[in-house]
């Protein structure tokens, strides 16, 4: 039966160093292995041609030799590892060439490193990770380059951030997965992010009043998922609030010192990914510990449950 599989784009960066270290923890938690993957710079069709004949053989050669050297710095007992150097020419992006990757080998978990980039520069530049995150089937581990992020890994604490949607039961068997591999607890949490301006009537606000009653409601849903999860011998427990949701899921995992997040993504793109913005992207970029990102999005969600499903064997 199919092993199973975590792919680490590699850019010899100390965010993907950070990376591979929680690939190779993860793949020894679910008894896998460890794909390397590194995709030399897009170049222009048009420049094909003043190019050596033997030019992608000698990227080839010293990607692999850099990878050899990047791994050297490891002294810690690796997984079965495989290497592998990729071009992204004529014309195809690094997100292309690992989400291609991942498809042909239907791998189980991207984990890639991201450098936080913000405002206008993260928007003329674009970001590797946010493109493979939107697009990625099977979920994308992102790792900032941080110290408590870069540390040896160890997982006790897991946030799971909630909506209620559909796709949260997917979101929550991939939390669960990983809790039961590494022995953390669960913390599921569901933010009610309310937009009002103030009321000035005699009577109470009537927003505050639909606002206390969706908490009331997700109280109650949430209770009923976590004695759910403790019959299934988890430890998990509940939290709910009001906010801004992206920047409450963050202060909590922060002030609580959680070791990841495990939250879904709708995946939009384009205009309506600019004009409503994505929750767990901002969460993404803003996170100090590890997000696992789930794609609720590119595929129906009762396909989604089958990498869950998979015998995983040594």
């Amino acid at each position: 039966m199919k092993r199973y599989i975590a792919l680490v784009p590699i850019d010899f960066s100390e965010a993907s160093k950070c990376a591979l270290a929680h690939a190779i923890n993860l793949a020894k938690g679910f008894d896998g292995e460890v794909h390397l993957l590194n995709v030399s710079e897009e170049i222009p069709t048009s420049a094909l041609s003043s190019l050596p004949v033997d030019f992608v053989d000698e990227v080839d050669v010293q990607g692999m030799d850099e990878l050899d050297s990047f791994l050297s710095s490891f002294d810690i007992e690796l997984p079965p590892l495989t290497k592998i150097v990729r071009s992204g020419f004529p014309s195809k992006s690094p997100a292309e060439v690992i989400l291609e990757y991942a498809q042909d080998l239907a791998v189980d978990a991207i984990v890639m490193g991201t450098h936080g980039r913000r405002g206008t520069r993260r928007l003329l530049l674009g970001s590797v990770t946010e493109e493979v995150v939107r697009r990625a089937v099977c979920p994308v581990l992102t790792v900032r380059e941080n110290k408590k992020a870069c540390s040896l890994p160890h997982i006790e604490r897991i946030l799971v951030p909630i909506d209620f949607s559909e796709a949260t039961q997917h979101v929550l068997k991939v939390a669960e997965e990983i809790a039961l591999k590494t022995n953390a607890s669960l913390i599921l949490m569901h933010v009610v992010d309310i937009e009002f301006y103030p009321y000035y009537g005699l009577l109470e606000d009537p927003v505050r009043l639909i606002e206390r009653n969706m908490i009331d409601v997700s109280m109650t849903k949430l209770s009923e998922m976590v004695k759910s999860m403790r019959a299934r011998g988890l430890n998990a427990n509940w939290e709910t609030d009001t906010g801004h949701a992206a920047r409450v899921v963050t202060e909590y995992a922060d002030r609580n010192k959680m070791d990841m997040i495990v939250i879904g993504t709708h995946g939009r793109s384009g205009f309506d990914r600019i004009m409503v913005g994505s929750v767990a992207e901002k969460v993404l970029r803003s996170a100090t510990c590890p997000t696992f990102v789930v794609n609720t999005s590119t595929v129906p969600v009762a396909k989604k449950t089958e990498w869950l499903s998979k015998q995983h064997v040594a």
